[in-house]
């Protein structure tokens, strides 16, 4: 039995197995430092929820970072985005720098939002700097959306339908239990958080759907 590994298997290794682990592993880094942030008094006292949008957000922002670089450096992000090659990212640049400015503005509105006392933030710091945060982002959204093409359009559309559908499901069934007494109601955070995590799941699912997750 041979070792050797086969051209199909190199790529699966190279553009799914490798940056999936790598994904997994800064993954795991965020939310290490996060808590430890929080247990060395930065952000102490905040409750649960909070503490899970806090992660969210600096997931976001990393996210937003690693996503930026390969757009403003295509050939270094040709080797770990997925992507065709550098030439896509540079026709893409456009999309993806407006792209990575909202998730990273989103990102940080949550996290100030997390922060609100009992955190370190006043409240209506938190307040203002969350809304401003989630506005901005709109814009820069905005302005990735009039810069894609036709196939990323129609991919936003169907990852926003879908993560509406998913809230739906999921914060529909929790406040149903919830108010019938089976689960404890969501925080305002937590809905927050829960349409951030859903629309992530909800762009991989549309991207996986339509077949966009490049092995070669």
């Amino acid at each position: 039995m041979s070792d050797v590994k086969s051209p199909a298997q190199g790529k699966l290794v190279r553009k799914v197995v490798i940056p999936a682990l790598a994904g997994g592993a800064v993954g795991f880094g965020t939310a290490w430092g996060v808590g430890e942030l929080i247990d060395g008094g930065f952000a102490s006292g905040l409750t649960l929820s909070a503490e899970i949008a806090l992660v969210a957000g600096a997931l976001y922002l990393v996210m937003a970072l690693g996503v930026l670089i390969g757009a403003l450096r295509p050939g270094f992000g040709a080797r770990y985005l997925n992507v065709e090659d550098a030439d896509e990212l540079r026709e893409t640049r456009a999309m993806l720098v407006n792209s990575c400015i909202a998730m990273a503005l989103w990102g940080g509105g949550l996290a100030a939002l997390a922060l609100a006392a009992p955190g370190p933030l006043a409240a209506s710091t938190a307040l203002a700097a969350g809304l401003a945060g989630f506005a901005l982002g709109a814009v820069f959204a905005w302005r990735s959306w009039q810069a894609s093409d036709e196939l990323m359009t129609s991919v936003t559309r169907e990852a926003n339908s879908l993560t509406a559908l998913f809230a739906f499901a999921l914060l529909g069934g929790w406040g149903a239990l919830a108010h019938a007494g089976y689960l404890p109601a969501p925080a305002p955070l937590d809905l927050l958080t829960t349409f951030f995590a859903l629309g992530l799941v909800a762009t991989f699912v549309v991207v996986g759907r339509r077949g966009m997750m490049r092995l070669d």
